[in-house]
């Protein structure tokens, strides 16, 4: 522990002294904010990105990893004090930011009377204001049993506020920086805090080999997401191949691929060396003991307490029992401990892992000092526009059908969705009209998110809310008619409370609201991280809706015909009704597309009409043909029951 701390401190600091990150040299007559705000902030920052990679990876370790109760417990207990610590580090990063914006002391920087503005109108206080305050909720929240899941999602949005106001934000093509840098956290969060559950707590469990398969599938993705996120921010950053050496800050970003690449062959050892040992141990895990409880308290109070080493503390806790004398005279059989050979099974693994966390630790040291390096300047392509941060020549049918805006974020997810459906095709034959179905629907979400609509959605009204009728209506449709849940075998995959038809309803009828009625559509054109969040909302609403209205898939409750008729129908006079809004209402977003200032933009007033017309012809043929299919259903099902009635007339009277 200690040699990981020292380590860590000078990789900080030998990385802000060689990147420029360091102090500067005080300039007679200017403002600084001083050493302690200098030396102090990159040091919070890297105690801010410990607490939350550990907060994620407990909660992950407590959700995935582990079946023993006890072990979440203890993941609870550590939650409470790690988010803790998290939110304290982001209000000291509120306070050290203000004073190096103001390049005044900390006291004289919060005495200023700037504090309130700061954290209400900066973009940068903002973010560390909104993490201190989700980090707050899951401290308050950890030891309520069974919202680990929950906690885990906002643990993982908390990390990704700060992304949005670094360098990538003033980058070039600031979307694409944005969502590699958010992925490339997102994903770092869980590789690594997985790791330091598994590390910590599974550690302690006697079903090892189950949580360390887990985990290793899971760490296998991330690597792979946080290598890919990271080569695109960095080609955003450095704009070639040239500036990355023959600059300091291309040098250290080799240096951080130097270190993911041996964090790599760590991974590669585990999967081929130490898991191996681990499963070979598992033929002969336990043998049943009985000692006394002296030295099962002892070992508690050391793993929870955390007084020895990652290895010292294993080794100790694989040769202990956890039963005494007394609960033989009870007649309960001694719980077992470890065998040996499980001993020896698990040692190389504990070892190997605690390494691998020293160097995953020094490398987050890395990447705080990389983010106080100021990037190599880059030139300048022609025709970006300021606003959106990327060339966008005139709309044609032919440009709508083959720019695109690739994005690492909603690539990942797509791929997730295709690899899912494909792993439910191998273990059972399956329709191949639903597997058109679906894939059809993953085409659509594919085009619409990352092809030509998503490049000039944000400069279009119609194309946007084109964009969004089929992220919403039709890509969803779509795929729930290929009856994924049916697929991978589980009536409960989708949760009880989002099964109930009202809830499903309301979800799908919220995200027209939200955007058109309440005002959140400008924010959505003028944030990419809002709009990435609208383009997640609209699909798993959609989603939701569509499979309880088709009834394709198994639900864990039942739902009549006639109330997804119902449904439908609600649905139709929604969309029918902010359709209506958008024709005869006030123009949306004016203020952001003034800013965007295309010459080639058509009429405004013009472009919302035909935005709202086509938008809705897209979703009302759909919740058109979806009830035509329901009603389709019932008259078949009133025809069988018609003909089984005649049926039943015909044997009567040949009984007669």
């Amino acid at each position: 522990m200690t040699v990981t701390v020292v380590a860590t401190v000078t990789v900080l600091f030998a990385v802000l002294w060689y990147g420029g990150g360091r102090p500067a040299a005080l300039v007679e007559g200017l403002p600084s904010p001083g050493l302690l705000t200098e030396w102090g902030l990159p040091f919070v920052r890297l105690l801010h990105d410990v607490c939350s990679v550990a907060t994620v990876g407990l909660l992950l370790t407590s959700v995935a990893f582990t079946r023993d109760e006890a072990i979440r417990t203890s993941a609870r207990r550590q939650v409470v004090w790690w988010a803790s610590g998290w939110a304290l580090t982001a209000l000291a990063t509120i306070a050290l930011t203000l004073s190096d914006f103001l390049g005044l002391p900390i006291p004289e920087a919060l005495g200023a009377g700037v504090l309130e503005t700061f954290v209400l109108y900066i973009p940068q206080g903002q973010a560390f204001l909104l993490v201190a305050m989700i980090a707050l909720v899951i401290a308050v929240c950890a030891m309520l049993r069974g919202a680990e899941p929950v906690l885990l999602g906002a643990a993982v949005f908390a990390a990704l506020p700060p992304a949005y106001v670094g360098h990538s934000a003033s980058a070039a093509d600031h979307n694409l920086a944005v969502s590699s840098l958010m992925l490339h956290i997102a994903a770092a969060a869980i590789w690594v805090g997985g790791l330091y559950g598994v590390l910590t707590l599974v550690r302690r469990d006697r079903d090892l080999v189950w949580g360390i398969r887990r985990f290793s599938a899971v760490a296998l993705c991330a690597y792979a997401a946080v290598g890919a996120s990271g080569l695109i921010n960095a080609w955003v950053r450095l704009g070639g191949l040239t500036t990355l050496f023959e600059s300091r800050y291309g040098l250290l970003v080799l240096a951080k691929i130097a270190a993911l690449a041996v964090l790599g062959w760590f991974g590669w050892r585990h999967r081929k060396v130490t898991i191996a040992r681990l499963e070979a141990a598992a033929a002969d895990p336990v043998e049943s003991v009985a000692e006394g409880p002296a030295q099962t308290e002892a070992l508690e109070e050391q793993v929870d307490d955390g007084e020895e080493s990652s290895g010292e503390a294993a080794e100790r806790q694989e040769g202990a029992v956890a039963a005494g004398p007394a609960q033989e005279e009870a007649g309960a059989a001694p719980p077992p401990r470890l065998s040996a050979a499980a001993v020896e099974g698990r040692r190389p693994f504990l070892r190997l892992a605690a390494v691998e966390v020293a160097i995953m630790t020094a490398t987050m040291a890395l990447a705080v000092g990389l983010s106080r390096t100021p990037p190599p300047a880059t030139a300048d392509v022609p025709n970006v526009n300021a606003a959106l941060g990327y060339p966008l020549p005139s709309i044609s049918f032919d440009r709508l059908l083959s720019q695109s805006r690739l994005d690492p974020i909603i690539l990942l997810g797509i791929a997730g969705l295709v690899i899912a459906y494909l792993a439910g095709l191998r273990r059972q034959a399956w329709p191949v009209g639903r597997t058109v179905a679906y894939f059809a629907g993953v085409l659509v979400l594919l085009y619409a998110s990352t092809g030509g609509l998503s490049a000039y959605g944000p400069a279009v009204f119609s194309v946007v809310s084109v964009e969004y009728a089929l992220l919403g209506t039709l890509a969803p449709a779509l795929m729930a008619y290929g009856a994924p849940i049916g697929l991978a075998g589980g009536r409960e995959l989708l949760p009880r409370f989002l099964a109930n038809p009202a809830v499903a309803l309301a979800l799908y009828a919220a995200s027209p609201v939200f955007l058109y009625v309440l005002g959140f559509f400008e924010l959505a054109q003028s944030s990419h991280a809002l709009h990435l969040a609208m383009v997640v909302v609209q699909v798993v609403a959609g989603l939701v809706f569509f499979v309880v209205v088709a009834g394709v898939d198994p639900l864990p409750r039942a739902v009549h015909t006639y109330t997804r008729i119902q449904l439908v129908g609600i649905a139709v006079a929604v969309q029918v009704a902010v359709g209506v809004l958008l024709l005869l209402g006030p123009l949306r977003a004016e203020d952001w597309y003034a800013l965007v200032a295309v010459d080639w933009a058509p009429d405004r007033a013009g472009d919302q009409r035909l935005g709202a017309l086509l938008a809705a012809g897209i979703t009302l043929t759909v919740l058109l043909a979806v009830l035509v299919s329901l009603l389709v259903r019932v008259v078949a099902a009133h025809r069988r029951v018609s003909i089984l009635n005649v049926q039943k007339m015909d044997d009567r009277r040949q009984k007669k």
